[in-house]
């Protein structure tokens, strides 16, 4: 299975660096998050949680493709809940520099997640898969958060906080505590409650988009293949790599061109090193 995952990444080709940002100043967990909760035995109400990214601060200019967003789980208690209870995650992306200004008019939502936390959750990092792009140009806004659960039924979550510091507020939004518009921790007498969160992506530098220019051509082809490059980019090493996951080195003569004539035909995926990173290529035998 592994193997066949691997395969399906390469025949995309999908090249990048990968980035995790976060205003968290450290990712240790703690118990200082604050949430609004009601009813005996106290049980969870409404609580969305936001962390607001300027990219730009993050020296990302270029379109970023987040693969999952990570947060603490601190306290669970699931009476009535033996599936799990059910935490969303919601990616949005703006063009508004300064968080809450413009929200919700000015944020476009791009993906949500929802995964029901068990109590093996408890005092762990967890990662929700989640893939949202977020165009180059604007920001992101990620929020956690959860619905007001049956009253007095006891089920309650607490996601995890520190007091650590964080290089922006924490926002949190609860109809139940007539908190409707997001508002900043801090601003509600908790300024010590700093959201453990992170974001995992990729984003496009320098040296890909150079990447991107390197073509491998014909393709389909009968058997010999030509890679075109960048006057800048130089190959260290090649490999080709069949359906089965079998890996075969290729010479490529001083036209940047080999022949793979003998092999069956099929598909291929041709591994590039080369100067400026590794890139994997496509290719059809017929």
């Amino acid at each position: 299975m592994k193997k066949i995952t691997l395969l399906f990444l390469l025949l995309y080709g999908f090249i990048g660096t990968s980035q995790t940002i976060s205003h968290s100043t450290s990712m240790t967990l703690s118990n200082t998050n604050v949430a609004c909760n009601g009813g005996t035995p106290s049980t969870s109400s409404d609580n969305r949680y936001f962390r607001y990214f300027k990219l730009s601060d993050f020296s990302i200019t270029a379109d970023y493709t987040i693969s999952s967003v990570q947060f603490g789980v601190q306290t669970l208690t699931i009476p009535t809940l033996p599936d799990g209870f059910p935490v969303t995650v919601k990616i949005y992306a703006t063009t508004s520099n300064n968080f809450p200004v413009a929200y919700p008019a000015g944020y476009t939502e791009l993906a949500q997640v929802t995964t029901n936390f068990l109590l093996a959750d408890v005092e762990t990092l967890v990662s929700v898969p989640i893939a949202a792009t977020i165009p180059a140009g604007s920001n992101v806004l990620v929020e956690v958060g959860y619905l007001a659960q049956t009253a007095s039924s006891g089920n309650r979550i607490f996601l995890s906080a520190n007091d650590l510091g964080e290089s922006a507020p924490t926002y949190i939004s609860s109809t139940a505590c007539a908190l409707v518009p997001p508002t900043p921790l801090a601003s509600i007498n908790f300024p010590n409650a700093h959201l453990v969160l992170s974001v995992t992506g990729t984003t496009l530098g320098v040296k890909e988009s150079i990447l991107q220019k390197v073509s491998v051509f014909p393709n389909p082809s009968k058997g010999k293949f030509t890679v075109d490059l960048p006057a800048s980019v130089s190959i260290e090493k090649s490999t080709l790599t069949d359906i089965t996951g079998k890996q075969m080195a290729i010479n490529l003569d001083a036209s940047n061109s080999f022949s793979i004539s003998e092999y069956n035909t099929g598909i291929y995926i041709l591994n590039l090193q080369t100067s400026e990173g590794v890139l994997n290529k496509r290719l059809i035998k017929e």
